[in-house]
């Protein structure tokens, strides 16, 4: 198979986004010295992790229209800056509060991602290989995760944690010199209006619903990545790097999740079914592991046999985006592309302020994080009917794409 700027485009953002999980994850082993040092409660801690995302939340649909008005590649450049200089300032902090607001700038700048790479994705990608696009590109996301919770650990072990942010901060402002060279700008396509129906993104039913199935897959995805070093060490692990090390399967076990659903994604619409129904079936297996999960932690199993729970849960969980995110570009008019991902994915990220602050307060609550898991649980069963009643409801038909009229490009 020859290359293909596809590809370039592929794997140019998969790195983004590694890059950006490793920046935006190192918080996570990192929440434990700073409990330390400025006497947190898990509560507390909680809020400091979530801080990022009030201002990530906010930012991604604004940041998905400016990119749908005045260009995504620009949107990109000037993200990616702004988070590379927020990560290294995080560095001379000292004090709780400005590692806060660094994080919530940390959060405005990587907010302009997701609304502009998805769409640049989906602009470049053709429609036979939609599910192996979206899933490759994605890959960065799990195992920035990965390389964040445990690096994160291991250079704040060894260097401390205000040096590790020095040494994160180098690949962030390479990344913003990859997207200034190598991303080209999306074609655009004019309508019969002068101006997009960009109402379209608060107006379609299944639009709504998968904005609301992203907000209740995001609560098991973001207690995991927030507090699974934690409860590695309530099971024994003595060293925060080895927790970290293996809370880091939370990441890497995206990489079978996104290829194998990617695969499964297009094989499905090649022979003319939909996504949902396999979607709806990762859900429900994510749901088993989440209550098999807070089981484990409530009889205290080992170590191994709770990373390998979580490494399959997470898999699973990892794997229902790619079904998700080719649905969005298989049935949303590209023009709007970047004002529906940024709205959904904003919808979903709501959980990513609520669940790590909902699971601290469970666990100061309960001493352990068992219920947080059966929480989750309850939420994947509700996402499992959300997801099938995507038209053509409760059917393996193809889903039924958002029509808009066009115009040809004069």
């Amino acid at each position: 198979m020859r290359w293909q700027y596809y590809h370039t485009v592929w794997f140019t953002l998969l790195f983004g986004w590694l890059i950006l999980y490793s920046n935006r994850m190192i918080l996570s082993p990192i929440l434990v010295p700073l409990m330390e040092e400025f006497h947190l409660t898990y509560t507390e801690a909680g809020f400091l992790f979530a801080a990022y995302f009030y201002a990530y939340v906010i930012m991604m649909l604004p940041a998905g229209f400016l990119g749908d008005r005045v260009g995504r590649k620009k949107i990109l450049c000037i993200g990616t800056v702004c988070w590379s200089f927020a990560t290294f300032l995080i560095g001379i902090t000292t004090t709780f509060f400005q590692i806060f607001f660094l994080r919530v700038v940390m959060g405005l700048g990587q907010g302009t991602y997701f609304g502009n790479d998805r769409p640049i994705v989906s602009s470049y990608t053709p429609k036979e290989k939609m599910g192996v696009g979206q899933g490759l590109s994605m890959i960065g996301m799990g195992v920035g995760l990965a390389l964040g919770v445990a690096l994160g650990g291991i250079l704040a072990q060894t260097i401390g944690w205000r040096m590790t942010f020095f040494v994160m901060a180098v690949p962030a402002f390479l990344f913003s010199f990859l997207v200034w060279k190598f991303l080209r700008e999306p074609p655009r396509i004019h309508l019969v209006s002068e101006k997009p129906s960009y109402s379209l993104a608060f107006k379609s039913r299944d639009i709504l619903i998968l904005a609301l199935v992203s907000f209740l897959l995001f609560y098991p995805y973001w207690v995991f990545a927030t507090w699974s070093p934690k409860m590695f060490l309530e099971l024994g692990l003595k060293e925060l790097a080895e927790a970290s090390t293996f809370a880091s399967l939370v990441g890497f076990s995206c990489i079978p999740g996104l290829l194998i659903s990617g695969v499964m994604s297009d094989r499905f619409v090649g022979k003319g079914f939909g996504r949902k129904i396999p979607a709806a079936f990762f859900i429900g297996i994510t749901s088993l592991f989440t209550t098999l999960l807070g089981y484990e932690l409530e009889i205290m199993v080992s170590v191994f046999v709770l990373a390998v729970s979580l490494f399959l849960g997470m898999m699973f969980l990892w794997g229902i985006w790619t079904f998700l995110y080719a649905i969005i570009a298989d049935i949303v008019p590209r023009e709007i592309y970047g004002t529906v991902f940024g709205f959904v994915n904003s919808v979903g990220f709501i959980n990513a302020i609520i669940a790590p602050v909902v699971a601290g307060w469970i666990r100061d609550v309960t001493g352990s994080f068992v219920w947080a898991c059966y929480l989750a649980t309850f939420l994947l069963v509700i996402a499992v009917v959300l997801t099938l009643m995507i038209r053509p409801a409760f059917k393996a038909k193809p889903e039924i794409p958002i029509k808009v009229k066009k115009v040809s490009k004069h």
